[in-house]
């Protein structure tokens, strides 16, 4: 069936629709004429992704669970996550009603910033919520999106407490960086929870390769070097232009800022998951080098060396 009919049946505008196929959630046929041609499949997709959006779940998460493989595991895991926001509104009306309540007197709110640190130290998400707000901007916001699905352990050791601050000095004299919209985009419409698990599903893919071998092996092999050729595609270079200028800025900003020598060994000591993430991406790295013989260029791109001697 044509769009017009698509728009009947689903209740959705033509520029709602081709806008879910641009972001990959439908995928009509094409005709030779340049129309589409919309399955009945299409029309179940297309409703029950009106159906999330009523529901405010943001495309990025609409994506993960339209592909997942379990996706009552995935919805159970927003439902958890929006009756943990509902704890959080009565919590924090409770503390205006207490501002309120006190008529803004200065003692007050000092102890309620001290009450609230504490109860987020003791239960884990203190640094996750603290990184954006005390580095609302710049590479704070970008680290604070980027590790925040390891940030889940308690503040509960001297040793943890020193590193946050040492953390905390490092990001607080290093020179700013902008975000692109684009890349501050994809961050800002993703769930909390989906980025854990996006996390997870991350870590068991490491774990997945590294563990492969023979045949399997060899499969994620031709994968990797079938994406590493995509990246040459046309049509995909003024998408991914953006990323690659951001990846080399970062790059950039790692090299010359301490990053590695500051950021790195510290985060490792406050998250337990992280260090471990880190250390397995650190091997695949380097077995990936090693089987596939590639490595980032000068634009932070990846590319396949023929001399070995250029490999590092």
């Amino acid at each position: 069936m044509l769009i017009n009919e698509v728009c009947s049946l689903t209740g959705l505008t033509k520029k709602a629709i081709s806008y879910y196929e641009q972001h990959g959630l439908i995928k009509p046929t094409k005709k030779d004429n340049g129309y589409r041609v919309y399955s009945i499949d299409d029309i179940t997709l297309l409703n029950e992704i009106s159906l999330y959006r009523k529901l405010d779940i943001p495309i990025k998460d609409i994506k993960i669970i339209l592909k997942g493989k379990n996706k009552k595991n995935l919805i159970s895991e927003i439902i958890e996550e929006k009756a943990k926001k509902e704890i959080q509104l009565k919590v924090q009306k409770i503390y205006l009603k207490k501002i309120i309540n006190n008529n803004f007197d200065e003692k007050t709110i000092q102890d309620l910033n001290e009450e609230i640190a504490e109860i987020e130290k003791n239960s884990g998400e203190f640094i996750r919520k603290e990184l954006p707000r005390v580095f609302p901007s710049g590479i704070g916001k970008y680290l604070s999106y980027h590790f925040a699905p390891y940030l889940n352990e308690p503040l509960d050791t001297t040793e943890k407490y020193k590193a946050w601050m040492e953390i905390v000095e490092f990001l607080d004299n290093v020179d700013e960086i902008k975000i692109p919209k684009i890349i501050e985009m994809t961050y800002e419409n993703i769930s909390d929870e989906m980025q854990k698990q996006i996390a997870q599903n991350t870590r068991n893919e490491i774990n997945n390769m590294l563990n492969a071998k023979g045949d399997e092996l060899e499969k994620y092999k031709k994968k990797i070097l079938e994406n590493v050729e995509k990246q040459n595609d046309k049509s995909l270079l003024k998408v991914m232009n953006p990323f690659f200028k951001f990846k080399k800025q970062l790059n950039e900003f790692f090299n010359s800022s301490g990053y590695y020598n500051i950021f790195i060994p510290n985060m490792k000591v406050i998250s337990s998951e992280y260090k471990e993430y880190h250390d397995r991406l650190m091997e695949l790295n380097d077995l990936l080098s090693r089987e596939l013989g590639i490595k980032y260029d000068e634009n932070m791109r990846i590319i396949i060396v023929k001399d070995e001697n250029d490999m590092f």
